[in-house]
């Protein structure tokens, strides 16, 4: 089970919060008098509540998905390399040695 820090957990409280107290407010927008017709300042308040409604529980899911697929890429990475040799030679063929020239990037003598 994953441990959810106090960070996070504040930020799902308060978003839980946000979107009850905004639905409530447009609900009791349409008790009050005069009956049926809510405020634009409620409207308003519950676009900013569920606006930060959806962007806690959004970027939260982003990053754990993120997160997630990080740890798969780099488990299948590491258990593919598991059986290769440490020794760069091995890994990648042969490596140029700096002493030896190809011509490449030096000037010509004439």
């Amino acid at each position: 089970m994953e441990q959810v820090n106090a960070h996070d957990r504040a930020a799902v409280i308060t978003a839980s919060i946000a979107f009850v107290l905004g639905w409530g407010l447009t609900i009791a927008g349409f008790i009050v008098p005069p009956t049926g017709e809510v405020s634009g300042s409620v409207l308003a308040v519950l676009g900013e509540a569920m606006i930060y409604t959806a962007s806690v529980f959004g970027v939260t899911l982003y990053f754990k998905n993120q997160m997630v697929k990080f740890r798969e890429d780099t488990r299948r990475y590491l258990d593919r390399r598991e059986g290769e040799s440490n020794s760069p030679r091995e890994r990648y063929g042969h490596i140029e040695d700096p002493s030896d020239s190809d011509g490449v990037g030096e000037e010509e003598e004439n």
